[in-house]
């Protein structure tokens, strides 16, 4: 893939809690020159998202001005507004994720009490792909024979279909089998396995037997590719998800962690889209700029705590000169400011007695 997401072990640095998070950014901006400052933020539209959208405004004493939508989609049109508002700009994003994980699923307990899958929207669009992945991972075995290695692939992978409304995984069987078929089974073909293959996956395929085993997660990203008919005119939020991260979905279902490894994925490539907007189409004047785009871990619907995973700085609208943060410069970055803490509490801040 000639464009690839950054490692997953790059991106999972230690979360921050919010205040801590936004007292440090308030730091960094006062020490940058901020005035008349909007803070703005995209994120999911979930309920478990809104103290800390309400946290991010009592930290920079003004309601927070929403870039996003549902799938923590950024419009980045929604910024000329917003740059009427106030002058510099501090930008806060990024998808969201249930802190407790199952079967690589982040999930939160509801108000209602029931577990749910969190962010629903990242999980409804990855459902149906990780499905079919992981029964073309089941249904392809794996088996040592008279000869050598073998394997078996279902006659439903060795033909490619027209594309359709449903996802289809195709399986670039010439990187699995050597030579010709050696005969047919129940189901499709028994092959070699490829000489390749085995030299790559050497130790894992050390102690396979006579009886058949599934391919599972040797069934990398190199060795197949999904298809679906997207419909890239569609403002449907589930459609915009999907035709973003489309190129991206093997690398995501073979995860160990898929739902994270989407999230992380979804906030990498909204984060290149804003900060691809803020220079090149943007009138930006003379504004200062922040942006500060990661992942928010939800450890209920009421407690967040945020991975700071990328950076921008724009000083004085000058485009050329932005800075870029990966995710250990950002971080590195944050924990050099002190934390700056409100003179009220929130509750004084509300207006409460």
């Amino acid at each position: 893939m000639p464009i690839a997401p950054p490692p997953e072990e790059l991106l999972d640095q230690p979360s921050m809690e919010l205040m801590d998070l936004f007292g440090r950014m308030r730091s960094l901006t006062d020490d940058g020159g901020f005035g008349g400052t909007l803070p703005a933020l995209w994120q999911c539209s979930d309920e478990s998202q809104g103290i800390k959208k309400a946290l991010f405004g009592y930290v920079y004493n003004c309601p927070v001005f929403n870039l996003g939508r549902v799938g923590a989609l950024l419009d980045p049109t929604r910024l000329l507004p917003a740059s009427h508002h106030g002058r510099d700009l501090v930008i806060l994003g990024g998808s969201h994720l249930g802190a407790r994980e199952e079967d690589g699923v982040g999930t939160v307990e509801r108000v209602h009490g029931r577990m749910a899958p969190c962010c629903g929207m990242l999980y409804r669009m990855l459902e149906e792909y990780l499905l079919v992945y992981r029964r073309a991972a089941s249904l392809i075995t794996l088996f040592r024979g008279v000869g050598g290695l073998k394997i078996e692939l279902p006659y439903k992978y060795l033909f490619r279909k027209p594309l359709g409304s449903t996802v289809r995984i195709h399986v670039r069987w010439q990187r699995l089998v050597d030579g010709e078929a050696l005969r047919d089974s129940s189901h499709g073909k028994i092959y070699h396995l490829h000489r390749d293959f085995i030299a790559r996956h050497e130790q894992a395929l050390s102690d396979l037997g006579t009886e058949p085993r599934s391919i599972g997660e040797l069934l990398d990203p190199d060795i197949f590719s999904f298809s679906k008919q997207l419909d890239l005119e569609s403002l449907d939020t589930k459609a915009l998800l999907e035709a973003s991260v489309f190129d991206f979905l093997p690398d995501i279902v073979t995860s160990q962690r898929p739902h994270r490894r989407l999230a992380d994925v979804n906030t990498w490539r909204e984060f290149h889209r804003l900060a691809a907007y803020l220079t090149d189409s943007f009138d930006s004047g003379e504004r200062n700029i922040l942006v500060i785009a990661g992942l928010t871990l939800d450890h209920s619907i009421r407690r967040n705590t945020f991975v700071p995973q990328f950076g921008f700085w724009m000083e004085q609208g000058r485009a050329l000169q932005a800075r870029y943060f990966g995710p250990p410069e950002i971080r590195a970055l944050l924990d050099e400011q002190p934390v700056w803490r409100p003179e009220q509490s929130f509750l004084e801040y509300a207006g409460v007695e």
